[in-house]
């Protein structure tokens, strides 16, 4: 039984090395897009330069957002799975300090509304700067982002 343990423990933590290492690849693409909103200044190919710029932003932050979240993933699936016996390397933020799935849940959770919430507000922006109307469909992520809210607020409050 140890044996096999062992084994498990060892694949998660070949998959949280390639969750962190996809969270680097993130974080790269996310630096890349960065640099490139700042080639927009100067250009007069478009009406509305500054929004654009904006809207290039918040995609750039969003990617930065998601390699956050595979990041805090990758660390929790490491504490978690680790060697009970070895302490963890680093020093890692109190609130990242998680003794269970229901507390790496909550942190994600609340990463990826994060998330979902600049990503919202980047297409929105995009929609409106292209002149597109705001249809009712449009309302379908922030309802999806109200019922995680609500659920993140009743796990949070059951742990109490």
């Amino acid at each position: 039984m140890k044996l096999i343990y062992s084994s498990v423990r060892v694949f998660i933590l070949i998959i949280a090395l390639i969750v962190f290492a996809s969270g680097i690849v993130l974080t790269v693409i996310g630096a890349f897009d960065f640099a490139k909103v700042f080639s927009l200044i100067g250009t007069s190919e478009h009406n509305d330069v500054r929004g654009l710029m904006a809207i290039a932003l918040l995609h750039a932050v969003d990617i930065f957002l998601i390699a956050i979240v595979f990041f805090v993933l990758a660390f929790g699936m490491l504490i978690l799975f680790g060697n009970p016996e070895s302490k963890f390397p680093l020093t890692l933020p109190e609130w990242l300090h998680v003794q269970n799935f229901m507390e790496l849940k909550a942190i994600l959770w609340e990463a990826i509304l994060t998330t979902l919430v600049v990503t919202y507000l980047a297409g929105l922006a995009e929609r409106a700067i292209e002149g597109k109307e705001i249809e009712i469909q449009s309302l379908l992520i922030p309802g999806g982002i109200l019922l995680i809210a609500v659920s993140l607020f009743f796990l949070k409050r059951a742990e109490k």
